[in-house]
């Protein structure tokens, strides 16, 4: 009987476990159809549906093409193990260059971030964050959308957030781009892994 009381509860451990890893970010499903979820694995965000002549470059990547801006995916830092990746999506430029993608979201025409972050040594890098960032003109529209969606979050002038058990999103605007605005959605638990020793974290 025993036994039978502890197979019941290491499963039902091992069910809400899986369930709460199916967890979809609400954020995410209302900025855009086909946005890789946070948590889900590199391997399979890797393989999401982009336009004709996009692609998801990584800083990971050994046969990176020509960017425009060789900045933004530069190689991972080799001072010690590096736990985190950094994409984004690309479209062909101006001569054989590849420049910063664009695709559809709730904000309109959007350039998409992702950051990944490896759990344990040696383990499955999975989605820590993603980000879009879109025209300055749609942030009322955005805002109003995550508003109905994930409730009442906090406010100032220049930053909307919303957090619970799993999730962070945030909206904000930057000096440096006053014409534009981002919309960031990061998993929590995953986000602290960023930040564990024996990770190095990039600078812009």
């Amino acid at each position: 009987m025993r036994f039978l009381i502890t197979a019941l509860t290491l499963a039902g451990a091992a069910l809400a476990l899986a369930t709460e890893a199916r967890a979809d970010s609400r954020a995410v499903t209302t900025l855009g159809t086909g946005l890789p979820q946070p948590g889900a694995s590199f391997e399979d965000v890797r393989g999401m549906t982009l336009a004709d002549g996009q692609r998801l470059i990584c800083d990971s990547d050994p046969d990176k093409p020509r960017l425009e801006q060789p900045k933004f995916m530069d190689p991972p830092s080799a001072r010690g193990p590096v736990r985190i990746r950094r994409c984004a999506v690309f479209a062909p430029g101006e001569g054989e260059r590849w420049r910063l993608g664009h695709i559809p979201s709730l904000a309109g025409p959007s350039r998409l971030w992702l950051v990944f972050v490896e759990q344990g040594i040696g383990g499955r890098f999975r989605l820590a964050q993603l980000s879009l960032w879109a025209k300055r003109e749609s942030w009322d529209k955005v805002a109003r959308s995550l508003g109905d969606s994930l409730g009442a979050g906090m406010a100032t002038d220049r930053l909307l957030s919303w957090q619970d058990d799993q999730f962070e999103t945030t909206m904000f605007m930057d000096e440096k781009y006053p014409d534009e605005f981002a919309v960031s959605v990061g998993d929590i638990r995953l986000r602290r892994l960023m930040r564990s020793p024996g990770t190095i974290q990039r600078t812009e």
